[in-house]
């Protein structure tokens, strides 16, 4: 809980929108609003777009003015980009992690101005460093998907897409499925190759899944844990001819997706609808601001869907 500073430097910075450099002006408002700094991991991915919309629709309502910084997906960016909402003097700073390492120093320069920060999506690793963590259990929704696949498909090799590798989501999902895959409860199930791609996009998707599937040709499952690369999963599995033989597990959940799993070509989603987490977010940043007590951890509840409940979902739900 924290009693809001009183500012020294007043001056109008709303910015709702994305710049490759931040979005410049300095905080603080006349109007006596608070200031809000984002920065998100890479905003120009499925969940931080929507995120952003939760963020903005979620501002006009409560009265308070963002800043939204792009770092790029560039860890020391991400520092930097965070030193300056400081130094712009912000109330307090949404931040997900590139790195769960590489800013931790400049949260803690935040904590040490008294600058409260709460992680969103993707945690750090000094828990100290911030005051709470909003999004999804990580390690609940590899541990679905996993589950789901045993289920579904019971026997055979599985290939794992993954994104970056020091990317905390991917780390716990990673670790979580691997606890169900060959265990007991699911014996038949193998990882026999996995990739991690440091790009989120259909591009690096293709080619991912490619290579894995002329490593692995009769893998029997591809687990693609982000749906900002799946399209090129499922194009590569197409183009092969392995759509009967290979079932595909995304993960994300947005709207265009919903198609897929309708008509086979995804057999299991986790919808995360990133706007909830937005306005979350924004919500409990400014409960803090107002002096309320902040639970360290605010897990938001995800949405399963595959055949049996897909035609019951609207792509609006999903986002």
């Amino acid at each position: 809980m924290r009693i809001t500073r009183l500012r020294g430097v007043a001056a109008a910075a709303l910015c709702i929108g994305l710049a490759a450099t931040g979005c410049g002006g300095s905080g603080g408002s006349d109007s006596g609003k608070k200031t809000i700094g984002v920065s998100f991991a890479a905003p120009r991915i499925a969940l931080y777009a929507g995120m952003q919309k939760g963020i903005e629709a979620e501002a006009k309502k409560l009265g308070v003015e963002v800043i939204f910084t792009d770092a790029g997906g560039d860890p020391l960016k991400q520092a930097n980009d965070i030193n300056d909402l400081i130094a712009k003097d912000v109330d307090g700073i949404l931040v997900s992690a590139i790195d769960a390492k590489a800013i931790v120093a400049p949260l803690n320069s935040a904590k040490a101005a008294d600058v409260p920060v709460m992680t969103v999506a993707r945690d750090v690793e000094d828990k100290s460093s911030r005051v709470s963590y909003i999004g999804n259990d990580w390690g609940k929704s590899g541990q679905q998907i996993a589950e789901w696949t045993c289920k579904n498909v019971e026997k055979g090799k599985i290939i794992m897409i993954k994104g970056p590798s020091a990317a905390p989501y991917v780390q716990e999902m990673t670790k979580s499925y691997k606890q169900v895959v060959g265990s007991p409860s699911c014996s038949g199930m193998t990882i026999a190759h996995e990739v991690n791609v440091s790009a989120l996009t259909s591009e690096e998707g293709l080619k991912a899944t490619k290579a894995s599937l002329s490593a692995v040709p009769d893998a029997k499952v591809v687990y693609a844990n982000l749906d900002d690369f799946l399209p090129g999963v499922v194009q590569a599995i197409n183009e092969a001819g392995k759509a009967e033989q290979i079932t595909v597990t995304g993960f994300d959940g947005i709207p265009e997706t919903l198609a897929m799993v309708r008509d086979g070509r995804v057999g299991f989603e986790i919808a995360l609808q990133p706007k909830k987490w937005g306005a979350t977010a924004l919500q409990t940043m400014t409960g803090e601001l107002d002096g309320k007590d902040t639970p360290d951890q605010i897990f938001i509840e995800t949405l399963p869907f595959d055949k049996t409940n897909a035609d019951e979902l609207t792509e609006a739900e999903l986002e």
